[in-house]
């Protein structure tokens, strides 16, 4: 049985006071694989002041943060109910991935990188379907 994990590689930019923007980009855009593999999203940006990386799982209208880390060897903190299925690995404080393992049905979802200086993240985005 396949199921499609949807993200997206898009270009997302946080203005930071003076008109300093940050470019953050995931890949792969889409996701099909099998139910109880695991897969994984790959997260990067440009800005080595940004050393918070927060990842949000979008199902129908509600938007939930998966987990937050700080730099590249802070410990993960997850919110409830996904600590469990998933990881997020930081590979410096440029890149990240987030893994999803034992798929199923229900992570069929929009999955969204964001970074930030501090724990208080502002961002906006534009979506295009």
């Amino acid at each position: 049985m396949f199921r499609a994990v949807y993200g997206l590689c898009m270009f997302f930019f946080l203005n930071i006071g003076m008109g300093r923007c940050v470019t953050v980009q995931q890949n792969p855009t889409a996701i099909l694989a099998s139910k109880n593999n695991i897969t994984e999203i790959k997260c990067s940006h440009d800005d080595s002041s940004m050393l918070n990386m927060l990842w949000y799982q979008q199902k129908d209208t509600a938007m939930v943060l998966i987990v937050f880390s700080y730099g590249a060897t802070g410990v993960p903190t997850y919110e409830d109910g996904f600590k469990d299925q998933f990881k997020l690995e930081r590979t410096n404080t440029l890149n990240g991935v987030l893994k999803i393992s034992d798929l199923s049905l229900s992570d069929s979802a929009v999955y969204y990188c964001a970074v930030s200086m501090h724990s208080a993240v502002v961002f906006i985005t534009c979506l295009l379907k």
